[in-house]
């Protein structure tokens, strides 16, 4: 029985168990492997927390928030906690009389984008279908894309490799919009096969923001001129938790980003 803290021991699970405290250890040597948190700016991590918040954290461990008939005061409390975000984002009240938005806690930013990009599929191939009269399996069959910049996040290769959908690039101007893409840049690669528009509120190479402001004109424009219904994604794993208290002190914050912007 081998209970040596090297890797080649654990390719299986060992024969026997460890002390708690000896895993622990395990864990924190290899940790040691990682970069330092506090150096890392494009992860969308706390690098810093509170005792209680970890200690709340520990709790979340022993919930199954997918089970509402055993746990309906876990979900009343997510459903507030989506509330809290649809209101401080500026989302449309529910219109059919129901006392919650409409929203779901995602374990992170890439899940959140991987189901964003499905509702924005969906709606996309509702509309393809009915605009040339398809089935639902000629419908299937067609790829649509999805219009971002170079600067996106690791998340959207995963929609573009397992999702079935193209990527359509736009390049930022590094000197003149500080890696931040342009709206005629965007604008410019959308077609009738493209389901969405993703703009990224500070990207992780240096915090910019994308003009999803002017793309939501441009593309109000387009949509007008051209009978499509192509919508923008706000990509805010970043800036989504800073942009609504910029301007609260008195300086000047960014203009109307989020559910404010008709697309």
């Amino acid at each position: 029985m081998n209970h040596g803290l090297t890797r080649e021991n654990f390719n299986s699970i060992p024969d026997g168990g460890m002390a708690p405290r000896h895993v622990k250890e395990l864990i924190i040597q290899n940790h040691l492997g990682d970069f330092t948190p506090r150096l890392n700016t494009s992860s969308y991590v706390n690098v810093v927390s509170e005792k209680e918040e970890r200690e709340v954290a520990l709790l979340g461990g022993e919930v199954n928030l997918a089970d509402a008939s055993v746990y309906p005061a876990s979900v009343e409390l997510h459903d507030t906690v989506v509330n809290m975000l649809a209101k401080l984002w500026h989302a449309p009240p529910p219109s059919d009389g129901e006392k919650n938005y409409c929203g779901a806690g995602t374990v992170g930013s890439t899940e959140a984008c991987l189901l964003a990009g499905l509702a924005h599929k969906f709606r996309w191939r509702k509309w393809y279908k009915k605009q040339h009269n398809l089935t639902d399996e000629e419908v299937n069959g067609i790829r649509p894309n999805l219009v971002i910049s170079t600067c996106y996040q690791a998340a959207w290769e995963k929609m573009f490799r397992y999702f079935d959908v193209d990527a359509k690039f736009a390049y930022p101007d590094i000197l003149e919009n500080k890696m931040a893409v342009g709206a005629d840049d965007l604008v410019a690669q959308v077609d009738e096969k493209t389901m969405a528009v993703v703009c990224i509120l500070g990207n992780h190479y240096n915090g910019v923001y994308d003009p999803v402001w002017d793309v939501d004109t441009k593309l109000k424009a387009l949509n007008a001129e051209k009978g499509w219904q192509v919508g923008i994604h706000l990509d805010a794993a970043s800036g989504g938790f800073v942009a609504p208290f910029q301007g609260l002190s008195g300086e000047e914050g960014p203009p109307p980003f989020d559910f404010r912007l008709d697309s």
